[in-house]
């Protein structure tokens, strides 16, 4: 009987947060889709300024498919044609984000 809540207070020891993985690191910044009325107050505010006019991943005109999806990530709005966008900037943020970066320059 001891042994198992030995196994079972180890086994609470490892599990990590979610915003920290296996060695105290934090997780890397996701784009969450926006919810509550908060972050729908601050994505409302940030679509005046939002440089383009497509899908941050697949290049589609927003609201081609739908309603546009939008999400922060971090304190930035990012905008997208579908929640499946969203999954893929996610594993691999660094591929899109230029796109913006780019766009959000003044031609000169």
């Amino acid at each position: 009987m001891r042994l198992v809540f030995v196994g079972l207070f180890l086994a609470l020891l490892t599990i990590s947060t979610p915003a920290q993985d296996q060695k105290g690191e934090s997780a890397p910044l996701q784009a969450l889709i926006v919810k509550t009325p908060e972050q729908k107050a601050k994505a409302e505010a940030l679509i005046p300024s939002y440089p383009i006019k497509t899908c941050l991943v697949s290049g589609d005109a927003l609201g081609g498919m739908g309603e546009t999806v939008d999400a922060l990530y971090g304190d930035r709005l990012l905008r997208f044609c579908c929640k499946g966008c969203v999954k893929s900037f996610n594993k691999n943020p660094a591929q899109y984000l230029p796109k913006l970066e780019t766009s959000a320059k003044p031609a000169s």
